[in-house]
């Protein structure tokens, strides 16, 4: 429960239009509310202007419809904060504005007003991203290069492996017919599937993309002084395990993850298709670690500003005698993961604080906390993009003339699968899909010949073939004879051509092979069978030619593979190496805590056995005194008896 507390604020408002800049003086801020999070912010500001115009400069800024850039920074004006906290600080962008004018004077044809603003802001990767929506296709780029190429005026930071590895291929869809799924949702979905952390650095205005969450820093020791109340609030519990189940025909497999909480039976399934083992695996890392259980959270409200600095990622300490001794996470490390802040000023009116730097508002000042230890990720609700979507492409076969229907057929040596080519001329573009037998049984082989068109599937980091979409040239029979065709071979001048139309309303079949000027033919039709060889002396036999260009083609893509295949197995190494070595840093870390945790409790055991001896010796000692000095009295009677 937050409870209002009075405080005297000090704001510093600064807004940047079309390059021009406006500072609004503090005390002309009546009202602030933001919610600040880890990974960004939402905040609202009301504030009135002095009197303007009708050509003031800020009103005709904000008339326009230019970017609004807004910096807000908020302090304490309290002199026991000695030295004071960093401000708050506030860098986004305006996503609505509202404005209320009244008139000064009695006179309703006065020229000037006061304005009173109210500006909703936040950080630029929510307004920005939320409504850019590409739709692209990229091949042999990494996340980080994709990242970089839409980052617009945002600053990024990355630290992990994963975005740094080289892809075959990387899909956007996240166009218009994908209702509601922008570029942030799409951020926040890759962070969450990789089991990676997206944070936003409030005071540097900076987004991180890492591999996991910061495990050193100084945390700051909260005084309970400063805060009203404490609560311990306890996640839900989970209550399933996990199944990874690989459907491959040949080789189909089902592993069970297991979680402590879970309910006998309840499970959470995850279907694959995949023959590649090291895949099936790396899913099964990643739905390990989602089923992590979430550490306690403390919610804390204020009843007066911080002395320390309190903003998303900063570290607390709730430490001090004036603390419970029996507090959950006393004496442990916190990080602040929400922070909400409101602000009412005492003063609202138009003519108040009009000049003034500071002003005394109506707080309330709330902080969700989480263990510094939690591995878990914080992320805000997302739309996850929808895949696949479907292009044109033509089949990619170099060697031979443009018309020629060549195939090529590339094998991978460390998976053993073999992939066809595709080009997709909306993006110049050339991704592999699997060789398979498509929409044919197994017992026919009828590889797509180049430049067919074909429409394939773009899923995020595969491709797959669909399905055809026209004839090569000269398959087509006349309408009339309602015959069947099929032409098997390179062109025209080298191929064997199957037929069965109608003549005269009668069926024929032929069997026409040619090379060159060498032909064979094999008609039958109703009652006569007609095969003849010819060989026409102009055409004379080919010039052999030998074309290695599918071969270059399919070692070019035998080496992307296996380089691509190395580079990845190279930095999963890496992120297992540094997974291990986290782990036992954590590790390291949790047992030392530990171990000053009993060293302090023994100590303060035995100081606190160290003052009882002290105080039973210092009451010994003072019944002494009081038994000496009753002797002395004793004495000192008896000594005046004799005299």
């Amino acid at each position: 429960m937050r409870t209002a507390f009075q405080e005297e604020l000090r704001f510093e408002l600064t807004l940047t239009v079309g390059g021009k800049s406006f500072s609004i003086p503090g005390g002309q801020l009546k009202h602030l509310s933001a919610r600040m999070a880890n990974h960004g912010f939402t905040a609202s500001v009301t504030f009135w202007s002095s009197l303007e115009k009708k050509d003031a400069p800020l009103f005709t800024a904000l008339q326009k419809p230019d970017l609004v850039q807004v910096r807000l920074s908020v302090a304490a004006v309290d002199p026991e904060l000695d030295p004071p906290p960093a401000p708050l600080v506030l860098q986004g962008l305006v996503r609505s504005r509202r404005l209320v004018a009244e008139t000064h004077g009695a006179t309703k044809s006065a020229d000037r007003v006061f304005r009173r603003y109210t500006l909703e802001f936040a950080d630029a990767a929510q307004v920005l991203w939320r409504q850019h929506r590409p739709v692209e296709l990229h091949t042999n780029i990494s996340m980080q290069e994709v990242l970089d190429a839409h980052k617009a005026s945002l600053q990024l930071s990355y630290d992990w492996a994963v975005l740094r590895q080289k892809q075959e291929m990387l899909c956007l869809a996240l166009g218009a017919d994908v209702p509601g799924v922008s570029f942030y949702d799409f951020v926040l979905w890759y962070v969450h599937t990789r089991n990676g952390v997206f944070s936003y650095d409030s005071q540097q205005n900076q987004y991180l993309l890492t591999d996991s969450k910061p495990s050193s820093g100084q945390a700051a020791p909260l005084s309970r002084q400063r805060v009203q109340h404490v609560q311990v609030q306890l996640p839900q519990p989970i209550r399933h395990g996990t199944r990874v189940l690989n459907a491959l025909a040949n080789g189909p497999t089902t592993t069970a993850l297991a979680q402590d909480q879970a309910v006998t039976g309840v499970s959470h399934d995850v279907l694959l298709r995949t023959p590649i083992t090291a895949q099936a695996e790396q899913r099964q890392k990643l739905e390990k670690t989602r089923l992590q259980v979430r550490q306690r959270q403390l919610l804390v409200s204020f009843k007066r500003f911080p002395s320390v600095d309190v903003f998303p990622g900063a570290l607390l300490r709730l430490e001090g005698p004036l603390w419970p001794s029996a507090l959950t996470g006393l004496g442990e490390d916190q990080r602040v993961l929400e922070l909400e802040l409101e602000a009412h000023a005492e003063r609202e009116g138009q003519h108040d604080e009009q000049q003034s730097k500071e002003a005394n508002y109506q707080v309330l000042l709330s902080a969700r906390l989480e263990s510094s230890s939690e591995p878990l990720v914080t992320l805000p609700p997302y739309r996850v993009p929808r895949y696949p979507i479907h292009v044109e492409g033509l089949v990619h076969s170099p060697g031979g003339e443009p018309q020629d229907r060549r195939y090529l057929i590339i094998e991978d040596e460390k998976t053993s699968l073999s992939y066809f080519r595709m080009t997709v001329p909306l993006w110049n573009q050339t991704v592999s899909v699997p060789a398979e037998p498509t929409l044919f049984p197994g017992q026919f082989f009828f590889p797509p010949y180049k430049n067919t068109r074909v429409m394939v599937a773009l899923h995020f980091e595969r491709a797959e073939l669909i399905r055809f979409l026209d004839w090569k040239e000269g398959v087509r029979t006349p309408q009339d004879g309602q015959g069947d065709q099929l032409l098997l071979g390179w062109n025209k001048t080298s191929q064997t051509a199957f037929t069965h139309d109608f003549q005269d309303e009668n069926p024929m079949w032929r069997m026409h092979r040619t090379n060159s000027g060498d032909t064979q033919i094999v008609r039958m039709g109703e009652g006569h069978l007609f095969i003849q060889v010819k060989e026409s002396p102009s055409g004379g036999p080919p010039t052999p030619t030998y074309d290695v260009t599918p071969q270059v083609e399919a070692a070019k893509g035998d080496l992307s593979s296996a380089v691509g295949s190395a580079i990845g197995e190279t930095s999963a190494a890496y992120q297992g190496a540094m997974g291990a070595v986290r782990a036992k840093m954590k590790s390291a870390q949790a047992e030392t805590k530990a171990a000053l945790s009993g060293a302090r409790a023994e100590v303060g055991a035995k100081v606190a056995e160290a003052k009882s001896g002290l105080q039973g010796a210092s009451s010994r000692l003072s019944q002494g005194v009081s038994k000496l000095s009753g002797a002395a009295e004793a004495a000192k009677a008896a000594l005046e008896k004799l005299r």
